[in-house]
Order: structure tokens, then sequence, then C-alpha cells
């Protein structure tokens, strides 16, 4: 590999060690936005196509959580409830919204963690996200633990040369599971299933209080990296660079993941769905299980991926490198499963 390529390498692992993927702004930047109702591509129609017997059009609908409920990387931007949070009305609470008639206030926000949500102030004029329900509020939505656990982030500084490594940001560790898993002790796994699942578990209680009258809906993630079954005979591997990538450009749609990664942060992520059920079964709220029916459809899949793949961003001249926005999160595709999926849980809820 020539030096011009290595060094944009190292870039690379450099700017992506730096932050969790669809972690938008810095906190100072951020400014109130106008109120709800904003315009966006999925109106509240007068008349919506499908109404539900027990939970009428008009109906307080709260959607809450982190970049995979906001539609982080898709158009139409609501700049709601501040523009750092990087909120779009294509997100699927907007579309639950205009199917159903439902008055959404959609306080959704990229890299929102639990305590965001509880009693946080994630961004100037972004408040805890609970302070948005009511007695009144008849629906929340939520996706919330990815953060919390540094998934996303995790997944940015595994980036690998070649499907056996080694990773960018890692000193030339072969995986970044070699980094992470010490003794025996898998760090990332430990972090889940204590602090995580304690924090989802503090979120959706707090839920429970502050909308007493919801039906409160806890999806999880769909498949970012497949199970065994799913995964090709030779591998998901795509470079995240090249050749090209000495002339400032960069391959589109890349999973520039190892071998032993894809099989270890499927574990990280199925250990995360897990908590989040878990979670939702002692809480007494309903968790919607997309992993599980996704993994066909990774960001690994190179058709019908529900979960964008890795596009790099230069700019000045390599002098900063990052994920294109959207990357290892629901592309439009993904969105119109998650809110079909969560219209078949109402469904059976309110009909």
């Amino acid at each position: 590999m020539s030096t011009a390529l290595v060094a944009s390498v190292l870039l690379v692992g450099a700017a992506l060690a730096g932050g969790p993927v669809g972690t938008p702004g810095a906190p100072e930047a951020a400014v109130a936005a106008p109120q709800w109702p904003v315009p966006q591509p999925f109106p509240v129609p007068d008349d919506p196509s499908e109404t539900l017997a027990d939970l009428p059009p008009g109906s307080e609908y709260v959607a809450l959580g982190d970049s995979y409920s906001a539609g982080y990387g898709l158009r139409h931007p609501t700049g709601l409830p501040v523009a750092a949070c990087a909120q779009s009305g294509e997100d699927f609470p907007h579309r639950v919204a205009a199917r159903f008639g439902l008055d959404l206030t959609d306080v959704t926000c990229a890299g929102a963690t639990s305590e965001d949500v509880r009693d946080r102030t994630q961004f100037r004029g972004a408040p805890p996200q609970v302070e948005a329900l009511s007695r009144s509020t008849r629906l929340v939505t939520l996706t919330i633990g990815g953060n919390d656990a540094d998934l996303f982030g995790t997944a940015a500084s595994c980036l690998a040369l070649s499907a056996s490594g080694p990773v960018f940001s890692g000193r030339n560790a072969p995986s970044c599971r070699s980094t992470l898993v010490r003794d025996g002790l898998d760090t990332l796994d430990a972090k889940i299933q204590g602090r995580v699942a304690l924090g989802i578990a503090e979120t959706l209680a707090d839920v429970r209080r502050a909308a007493p009258n919801a039906e409160v809906v806890l999806l999880g993630y769909p498949a970012i990296f497949p199970d065994a079954e799913h995964t090709p005979a030779t591998g998901c591997f795509r470079a995240a660079v090249d050749l090209s990538t000495l002339a400032g450009q960069f391959p589109d749609d890349t999973y520039p993941f190892t071998d032993t990664d894809v099989r270890w942060l499927h574990g990280v992520q199925e250990q995360l769905d897990q908590v989040g059920r878990d979670a939702a079964r002692a809480a007494g709220v309903t968790f919607l299980d997309v992993f599980a029916d996704t993994q066909a459809h990774s960001a690994c899949a190179r058709r019908d991926a529900y979960v964008e793949g890795i596009s790099l961003d230069s700019l000045g001249g390599f002098s900063q490198i990052d994920l294109q926005p959207g990357a290892l999160h629901p592309n439009r595709t993904g969105v119109r499963y998650l809110t079909d999926r969560t219209s078949d849980v109402l469904r059976r809820a309110f009909d």
C-alpha cells in the first residue's frame, strides 16, 4: 500500500476514534427549534388511511429515543427538538402518525442515551425527553440503549484494512475483539449486562410514571451485524479505502469489518437486544423485536439491506475524514420496515 494511502487510513482511524456514529454537532451550537407542528413529508391528514378503534385520530403520540428513531441520515430535517439532533421528517414516528392520524410530538435525537431521555439536557434547547409526556399521552415509542453501550462508537472504531485486520485505530490490532476481550472478560458485554440494562430499566420506569395512560413500545435495533446463517461464505468485508482514495474518493456502501468482529459484534448486539427485551418485560411494556427478523437485511447484505453501510467523506485533503451521515443506520427501506412492524403492534394493541 502506498505511503499516501497509509496516511489516509491513519487519519480515518483518528477521526473515527473521536465519537460514536450518529452523534452530530457540539452542544453549545444547538439552539431551540420552532414548536410543533412543523412542515414535513408525512403530514397528518384529517382523514387518515387507517384508523384504530381505541386510538382515534388526534390521539397524543410522543416519540422518544436516539438516532434509530430520529431517522439520522435521511432527508427532510425537522430541526427538532434542535437542529443538532439530526431528526428527519422521514423517520418512522412521522410515518406512523400519518398512517393513523395521530398528534405527534417527536423529541427523538441522535446520540441520545438513557440519561438524555430521563433527566439530562442533551443539547441547549433539548430538555430531557420525558418532559414531553403527560397523562394525556396515549402512545409512546422509543429506541434506547445503543449509545449507553457505545455500540455505534465501538463499531466506528472497528473499521479494518482487510477481513483479517488490522483495524484502523487499534495500533495494528488484528480486530476490535482482541482489544476489548481481556483475559476472557468481554468488557462491552459486561457494560451491557450492568449499566446499560439498568439504564433501560430506569428509563422505562420513568416513561411509565410520566405517561400512565399510554401504550409504551420499546423497539429493538435491526441487525447491523448478521448471524452465521446470513453471513456469506466469502464473508462480509467490503473495503472502505482503495486506490481511488489517493484521489480523495472513497468507495460507497462498504462494510470494512474483520470476520472476527462481525461475529463478535453480532453477539454484542444480541446481548443488547436481550437486555431490552428483559427490561420491557419487567416494566410491563411492549418489546418490538426487529433484530431476529432482519438478519438477512443487515449492512452486510449487498441487496435489500435495511441498514446503510459505511461511506467515508474527506474534507480539506484528508485533514478531516468522517463517516457520511446515516452510516450503520436504517435507510429508507429500513424505516418503512420499522413503520410496518410498529403499525402491526398498534393494530394488536388498539384495534
